[in-house]
């Protein structure tokens, strides 16, 4: 922010400068004189500055008066205040080029009353700027020391944002990167973009974290003051929020890590830790885990958050989201009414639809959900999750949303084979179609399995395979010929799929 000032037009009420008189530019009246000079070269350029009122008797320029436009141009350039001549010595005559060039810029010239020394309207200048300043200085730190005492007293950003716009007479808005308001005064003001809008950042660690929005055109040093304590304060708030959220997300990401490791926990540790850390016990919970390629995963980060926010405010559940090693892993929370039945069509809010066009958006990823359970229950939605992707992508690599659900009956198939002599059953039905496979590296098992999944469908079959129609059509053929497999019959397909599941999963093809 630059020094304080005083306008022109205040200064020339001065005694000093009663009897000066304003020879052009009077549009710029309303100039901030900050510093005062005398100009005793010719040569001026690069030590101009903002606010400057420049004395001068054109004595360095009296044999060539033509530079006064000149000077004029320079001084508007820099922003300064104004020019202020005594013409009677070496000027005898104002340039007209010269009050041209002032009315142009609006940029004042004054003539200085005959007899006055420079260092009686340098002190009374001086004098005005000082207790300008130190009053502002006085002011700011007023504000200063209110502000943050409604930060150290813990008062919330509402009560900051309140005291700003009492102060400045105006209402104000912080919001945040993404164009939401995280606080307004009054707390109803609703924010509506402008193309110009009049903001400041607010910085966090040297991050922007968001912006200060007042709505007002001009404003004047005191306000600018009060703009300057305001983000300084904001700042001291929105890092003491970062830091309270930084540290619970903390704590209950090693609260969820200790839930999906299976860690002997009681129901009763569970149901308080998670009270504490915001994770409902009386909510309904279920895990997401989210595979692919993690650089394309963490470039759309952002938006999951924001997706998993905005739920988890509507319904008031805090779902959590972490990396477990190249795993990302969400802990979706749903309303208690949430409860699981046999048929979750039935159930009124869904995740998967939420999470849906995010999934859609990132190429090349793939996402599992467990089925819902009570907090205490984690883990075993977790692990359902992480089957669901695994059994999934072996039983259609074409799709990239999986649950559990789908994949149940074909998890329960390989817990049950280790009771019953399905190997020698599974074996007699396609070990010669794979032994096939491995001596003439063909792929037919795949060719079968993808045949009977799509109902016969030679381009969906061809789709997985990521082959022409024709040469799935001239696969399937070979196998009928060769092996004598037919897939006509209803049951035979499905001895045939099931037998072929349980070999791609075995073997973790």
């Amino acid at each position: 922010m630059n020094p304080a000032g005083i306008t022109l037009r205040e200064l020339l009420d001065l005694p000093v400068l009663k009897d000066a008189k304003v020879i052009s530019g009077e549009k710029g009246l309303n100039r901030v004189v900050r510093y005062i000079d005398i100009m005793e070269v010719p040569d001026i350029s690069g030590w101009l500055r903002e606010g400057e009122l420049l004395l001068t008797t054109a004595y360095s320029i009296r044999h060539e008066p033509a530079l006064l436009p000149k000077l004029v141009k320079q001084l508007a350039e820099a922003n300064a205040a104004a020019l202020a001549i005594k013409p009677e010595r070496f000027l005898h005559e104002m340039p007209k080029a010269m009050i041209q060039m002032s009315n142009t810029f609006d940029l004042p010239i004054i003539q200085l009353p005959k007899g006055i020394p420079y260092i009686d309207i340098t002190h009374a200048v001086m004098e005005q700027i000082i207790n300008k300043q130190s009053s502002l200085l006085r002011k700011s730190e007023e504000i200063y020391k209110m502000l943050t005492t409604l930060v150290l007293e813990n008062s919330g950003i509402q009560a900051v944002a309140d005291n700003v716009s009492l102060l400045l007479k105006l209402p104000i808005w912080l919001i945040d990167k993404t164009g939401e308001t995280i606080v307004a005064s009054p707390s109803n003001a609703h924010y509506h973009s402008s193309p110009n809008p009049r903001y400041w950042e607010i910085r966090v660690d040297k991050e922007m974290v968001g912006k200060l929005i007042v709505d007002k055109e001009k404003l004047d040093e005191l306000d600018q003051v009060c703009i300057e304590q305001a983000r300084l304060v904001f700042s001291l708030e929105l890092m003491r929020r970062k830091t309270a959220v930084d540290t619970e997300k903390r704590l209950r990401g090693n609260f969820v890590d200790e839930l999906l490791s299976g860690l002997p926990l009681s129901k009763q540790e569970i149901m308080s830790k998670g009270s504490q850390l915001g994770l409902k016990p009386e909510a309904i919970w279920e895990v997401a885990i989210i595979e692919g390629e993690k650089e394309e995963i963490s470039r759309h980060i952002d938006k999951l958050n924001h997706t998993l926010a905005e739920e988890s405010q509507k319904h008031h559940i805090k779902s959590h989201i972490h990396w477990i090693g190249e795993r990302l892993v969400l802990l979706l929370g749903s309303p208690s009414q949430e409860i699981p039945t046999q048929n979750p069509k039935k159930d009124t809010f869904n995740w998967r639809e939420k999470l849906i066009p995010f999934i859609q958006h990132c190429s090349g990823i793939r996402i599992g959900f467990g089925e819902k359970v009570q907090l205490w229950d984690v883990q075993k939605s977790y692990v359902e999750a992480k089957k669901a992707v695994i059994f999934g992508m072996r039983l259609d690599n074409q799709k990239r949303v999986f649950t559990f659900e789908e994949i149940e009956m074909f998890h329960l198939l390989m817990d049950v084979s280790e009771s019953v002599e399905m190997d020698k059953f599974v074996e007699k039905k396609i070990g010669k179609l794979n032994q096939y496979d491995q001596e003439n590296g063909t792929d037919f098992v795949k060719t079968l399995y993808y045949y009977i999944y799509t109902r016969g469908s030679l381009l969906e079959t061809a789709k997985h395979l990521f082959l022409h129609r024709n040469s799935v059509e001239y696969r399937v053929d070979k196998i009928r010929e060769l092996f004598d497999i037919h897939t006509e019959n209803s049951q035979e397909r499905l001895v045939y799929f099931f037998c072929i599941s349980y070999h791609l999963f075995k073997n973790n093809e």
